[in-house]
């Protein structure tokens, strides 16, 4: 019997070159009639689905691949003789190819479609699933490829006159998980339309029916211990979009590496418009600083600790070069991110195999959502975006702020977001001064930041502090004043406001209330 490929495809892209390949292989190709318009512009011989079933497309296309002809050549076992035979009688192919992806719903969400329900449902695909399903159940004598990129591996393997059964189940998978995900979608956004049509036009993880298909893209060696396995995975409708960032050089990333650049990016992504050094440990910076470039504000931000900068991650706005490579090298560092770097410095970092050096697009979309696991279900949140400045704030003390107050205040609420709770957080213009994070009382935060600063040499006296959450007792505002804050940032919305108000009044600082707080569990 005659082989046959059935193409009928959205994304055209090297489509012509794939038909080509399986036509010089000795397939009939059918087709459905977009793609063999496109087919036929290139002189290939295609034969149309209503051509080869008798039966035209009905109903304005919504029916024209869903025919017996058309699934029992998909669906027929390559081993059963009986199969085969009713193949034959009934003139019908079989059909070793299913070459098909989908309308494009998801795509069409996020466009001005997205917002009308009715609309919609012109781009719910049920033809090119039911064929692919059916290809991917019957993977083992049918090839069911849904993407571009497989089109040159499989016409490799079958010049070679055999597909092994690995690619077959991974073609099989590929299509079960991009179906997953397809039905995820559009049931996730008419759950959404169902209770309110507004908002619809996006893809909202907080609708009534939420979820994610993954799919991994890297083993780790290990979780945050190494009793505990770890993998890292992408969401499997991005899979083909490029990532944000790269690794040039230096070991395998881990668990614990993949968590501390994570962190690192998302504060420096909010300190990128001025030439800005960020040391992270164990998922909270440690390490603040801000110059004239980036020698001097590395050299700022080892001074705010210059204990727990070893081992660090070390994120940078700008791109690094040689003289900043050279001061990095000097110490252990575990991970450098930048958006750059010159030829120069990633020569240096090349003497120290084990440093790992990511280039990171700072402008790239931010994931809009977190997600965590807790017993019996799961949570999802919007990430913590809202950091509004201080000026947009309310000066609720006597005493002004100065212009200088103003800018360390920037800088110590922006740090102060991504800082463990409970989080204070003491700076200058250009650098953290000191951090208290974690700690089960805000005071207990306060006086681990005095602390710490006093520790490493860093003066507070005419510094600034911000704290992520109001203070419940003026007892933590008393004790950075005490210790040579001026001017501290913080949100309202404590019964004891008033006295807090009052207590630095009388230390002669300001004090800024702001509208929003910035926990981090």
């Amino acid at each position: 019997m005659k082989k046959a490929a059935l193409i009928s495809v959205t994304d055209k892209s090297g489509i012509v070159e794939f038909a080509q390949g399986l036509i010089s292989l000795g397939y009939t190709i059918l087709s459905s009639s977009g793609t063999a318009s496109l087919l036929k512009e290139h002189g290939l011989a295609v034969t149309l689905v209503e051509e080869y079933t008798g039966q035209a497309e009905i109903l304005d296309g919504r029916v024209k691949t869903l025919h017996p002809k058309i699934h029992a050549g998909i669906l027929a076992k390559r081993s059963d003789e009986n199969h085969i035979a009713e193949l034959e009688r009934g003139e019908i192919l079989p059909i070793e190819l299913v070459v098909v992806n989908l309308y494009p719903f998801l795509e069409k969400v996020i466009g001005p479609d997205g917002c009308d329900p009715v609309a919609m449902v012109n781009f719910i695909d049920i033809g090119g699933p039911a064929m692919l399903r059916g290809a991917a159940k019957n993977h083992q004598g049918v090839l069911p490829v849904i993407d571009p990129n497989d089109y040159e591996d499989i016409v490799a393997h079958l010049s070679k006159g055999e597909v092994p059964i690995e690619l077959r189940r991974k073609l099989a998978s590929k299509v079960f998980t991009t179906l997953a995900n397809y039905d995820l979608q559009i049931g996730s956004y008419y759950a959404r339309a169902a209770e309110s049509e507004e908002n619809l036009g996006s893809v909202d993880y907080l609708g009534p029916t939420s979820g994610l298909v993954l799919s991994r893209v890297q083993e780790l060696r290990y979780g945050e211990n190494p009793h505990q396995k770890a993998h890292l995975y992408r969401d499997v409708q991005n899979l083909n979009k490029e990532v944000s960032w790269q690794q040039l050089q230096g070991k395998s990333l881990s668990y614990n590496n993949l968590l501390d650049f994570d962190a690192a990016l998302r504060v420096i992504r909010d300190l990128k418009n001025s030439q800005t050094a960020v040391i992270i440990k164990h998922l909270n910076p440690c390490g603040v600083g801000r110059g004239s470039d980036l020698l001097s504000a590395l050299q700022k931000a080892k001074k705010g600790d210059p204990r727990s900068h070893f081992g660090g991650v070390v994120a940078f706005s700008h791109e690094v070069t040689k003289e900043v490579a050279s001061e990095l090298t000097e110490g252990f560092v575990e991970i450098v991110l930048a958006p750059s770097y010159s030829e120069e410095a990633l020569t240096s970092f090349s003497k120290r195999k084990n440093i790992r050096v990511i280039k990171v697009a700072l402008d790239a979309v931010e994931p809009g959502y977190e997600i965590r696991v807790i017993q019996d279900g799961v949570l999802i949140q919007e990430r913590d975006r809202s950091i509004v400045s201080p000026r947009q704030g309310k000066v609720v003390s006597k005493r002004q702020p100065s212009e200088q107050e103003w800018k360390a205040l920037e800088l110590a609420w922006t740090v102060c977001s991504h800082v463990k709770s409970n989080a204070i957080v003491a700076a200058s213009p250009d650098m953290v001064l000191g951090v208290g994070a974690g700690q089960m009382s805000r005071v207990d935060s306060a006086e681990l930041l005095v602390s710490r600063a006093k520790l490493h040499g860093n003066s507070l006296a005419g510094g600034v502090a911000a704290s992520d959450a109001f203070f419940p007792f003026p007892d933590s505002a008393e004790y950075l004043i005490g210790a040579g804050v001026t001017s501290i940032v913080a949100p309202n919305g404590a019964t004891r406001d008033d006295e807090v108000i009052k207590a630095v009044d009388a230390l002669n600082a300001s004090l800024i209330f702001v509208g929003e707080r910035h926990f981090r569990h």
